[in-house]
C-alpha cells in the first residue's frame, strides 16, 4: 500500500528572499524546519466515498458484472429498499461515477441470493434470482428461483427453469460435470422446507435436479472450489436445517465426477447467518477457507489452511467474528495477495465493515478504512472506473437500522500485478478445451482464440467460479487441429 505524504510549505516567495538580510534568511530557515516538525505527514485515505446515487438495500444480495458487454462492471441490486419492499434492479455503469437504472422489469425480492453467469454460452451474463417476493392472495409467502436470459439489449427474459423457490439461502454457479455448461447450486428455505440441490444445465435452456444428497439448510452460505486439484468443483456448505443455531453445520462435499458428492470429514465449526469463501491466501496453489457466521461460541471469522491431503487446519489471523455477515476476497492493493473485506454484527452487537490486508506469511492487518458498519447485506469488489484498481460496494442495514448502499473509490497505486494468466488448460472427453485462470471480479475479461497467432477471435466472457477463479469452455476446439488462447481485460 502506497501512501502519499505532504508537509506544509511556509517558505517565502523567491522575490521576497532577495531583499531580506542574511539574519532574517536564517530565521526563515529555522521557521521552515519548525513547521516541518510541527505539522506531521498526512496520509491519503485508501478509500474515498463516491456519490453514485444507487438505492440502499438490506437483506440483500448484490452482484457486479458486465451485463451489456461494454467492458464496464454494472450492478445488479436486490433486497429490501428504503420502504422495506423488495426490489431487483440492473444499473448500467457509465464509468464517470454515473449509473442509470435499465428498468429491466425483474421481480422485486428480499432475503435474496443472486448470481450471474453465462448459462447458454452466448457471451452474455445471465441472472439467477432467488428470494422472498411477497405474499399471494391467501397471504402465503411467495418464494422464487428464476433464471433470466440476457438478451444483450438491456432486457432480460425468464427462461422458466423450473427451480424451486427459496429465500434466506445462498447460491453458487459452477460446471460440476465439466460438460461446458454452468450448473446451479441452490440452498435456502422453500415451501416444502430447507433444501440444498444441484441443478444440472442441459444446455437447451432446461435444468434437472441431480439429487446430489446434500443436507437442506437455510440461513445458509455456499462456495464452490476445487480444493483437491482433481479438476472437479467441490462444495462448501453451511447453514441450519431447522432455523436453530445449535444445529448449524459446516460441511465440505467432494465432487466424485459421476453426479455424486461425498462428505469429507472436517473440524469446521457449524455456522448459520454467515458467509464463506475459497481463496489461496498463502499462494501455495491450494484453496483455503474463509468462514464467518454464528457458531455455538458466538460470532466467528476464521481462516482454515488447506494442507493438501484432504484436511484443513485453523490459522489464527486475528479477524473479528461476525454474523449476518458478508465477505469478499480480492487483491485490492495489487500486491499479488488476496485481501479480505468483511461486514456483519460483531460479538458486541455492533455492526462493522473492515478491510484486512494480506501482508504474507499468514499476517492480516486491518487498514482502518473508516467504513460505516453494515450487516444483513452484501459487499462486492469491482473496478467501476476502469483505472486498474478495485473499488468497493457496500450494501446492508446501517447503524440507524435503514437500508444503505455506498461505493468507495480505491486510491492505491494501479499496477499490472493482477493481470490474468491461464493456470490450466485441459481437453475434456468430448474434445472441448477448458481453460482456467485466476483474476479479479468485475474486470470484464475476454477469451481470445487463434489458429495461427495472427488472426484472433473473441470467444466470449469466462464464467466466474470460486472467488478470483474463472473458467471457459471452448466447444469449437473439438473440430480444430490447433488452438491458441489469450486473455484480455479493459
Amino acid at each position: 500500500m502506497e501512501l502519499s505524504d505532504a508537509t506544509t510549505d511556509r517558505r517565502p516567495s523567491v522575490s521576497s528572499i532577495r531583499v531580506w538580510s542574511w539574519r532574517r534568511w536564517l530565521a526563515c530557515l529555522h521557521a521552515v524546519a519548525t513547521a516541518a516538525i510541527a505539522f506531521p505527514a498526512f496520509s491519503a485515505p485508501v478509500f474515498t466515498l463516491t456519490n453514485v446515487g444507487l438505492p440502499g438495500v438490506a437483506y440483500s444480495s448484490v452482484v457486479c458484472g458486465d451485463f451489456n458487454n461494454d467492458a464496464k462492471p454494472d450492478v445488479l441490486l436486490t433486497g429490501a429498499g428504503g420502504s422495506f419492499n423488495g426490489i431487483c434492479q440492473v444499473w448500467q455503469n457509465h464509468s464517470i461515477g454515473l449509473f442509470t437504472n435499465l428498468n429491466a422489469a425483474l421481480p422485486g425480492i428480499s432475503s435474496s441470493a443472486v448470481a450471474r453467469g453465462d448459462f447458454d454460452n452466448d457471451g452474455r451474463s445471465d441472472l439467477l434470482l432467488t428470494g422472498f417476493a411477497g405474499v399471494d392472495g391467501n397471504n402465503f409467502p411467495i418464494y422464487l428461483s428464476q433464471v433470466w436470459h440476457n438478451s444483450g439489449n438491456g432486457t432480460f427474459t425468464n427462461v422458466q427453469a423450473g427451480l424451486p423457490g427459496v429465500d434466506t439461502g445462498a447460491v453458487a454457479l459452477g460446471d460440476f460435470d465439466n460438460d461446458g455448461y454452468l450448473d446451479i447450486l441452490l440452498t435456502g428455505y422453500s415451501s416444502s422446507g430447507p433444501l440444498a440441490q444441484v441443478w444440472r444445465n442441459l444446455g437447451n435452456g432446461t435444468f434437472t435436479n441431480i439429487n446430489a444428497g446434500l443436507p437442506g439448510v437455510l440461513y445458509s452460505s455456499v462456495a464452490c472450489g476445487d480444493f483437491d486439484h482433481d479438476g472437479l468443483l467441490d462444495i462448501l456448505l453451511t447453514g441450519t436445517p431447522n432455523g436453530f443455531g445449535n444445529t448449524a453445520i459446516s460441511q465440505l462435499w467432494r465432487n466424485l465426477g459421476n453426479g455424486t458428492f461425498a462428505k469429507i470429514s472436517t473440524v469446521l465449526p457449524g455456522i448459520s447467518q454467515g458467509a464463506v469463501a475459497w481463496g489461496d491466501f498463502d499462494q501455495d496453489g491450494k484453496l483455503d477457507i474463509l468462514l464467518t457466521g454464528h457458531a455455538s461460541a458466538g460470532a466467528v471469522c476464521q481462516v482454515w489452511r488447506n494442507l493438501g491431503n484432504g484436511s484443513f487446519t485453523r490459522i489464527d489471523v486475528g479477524l473479528p467474528g461476525v454474523y449476518r455477515s458478508s465477505v469478499a476476497l480480492s487483491d485490492y492493493d495489487n500486491d499479488g495477495k488476496l485481501d479480505i473485506v468483511l461486514a456483519g454484527v460483531a460479538n458486541q452487537s455492533n455492526p462493522i465493515c473492515q478491510v484486512w490486508r494480506n501482508t504474507g506469511n499468514w499476517v492480516f492487518t486491518n487498514i482502518n478504512a473508516g467504513f460505516p458498519g453494515i450487516h444483513s447485506g452484501s459487499v462486492a469488489w469491482a473496478d467501476f472506473d476502469n483505472d486498474g484498481r478495485l473499488d468497493l460496494l457496500l450494501a446492508g442495514l446501517n447503524n440507524g437500522g435503514n437500508p444503505g448502499l455506498q461505493v468507495y473509490h480505491n486510491n492505491t497505486a494501479s499496477s499490472s500485478a493482477s493481470a490474468p494468466r491461464i493456470s490450466s488448460l485441459k481437453t475434456l472427453g468430448n474434445g472441448v478445451q477448458q481453460l482456467s485462470f485466476d483474476g479479479q471480479i468485475g474486470f470484464g475479461y475476454t477469451v481470445w482464440a487463434s489458429s495461427n497467432f495472427v488472426q484472433w477471435t473473441a470467444l466470449g466472457a469466462p464464467k466466474e467460479g470460486s472467488p478470483a477463479t474463472f473458467q471457459f469452455s471452448d466447444r469449437q476446439a473439438a473440430n480444430l487441429r490447433s488452438r491458441f488462447y489469450r486473455l484480455s481485460r479493459p
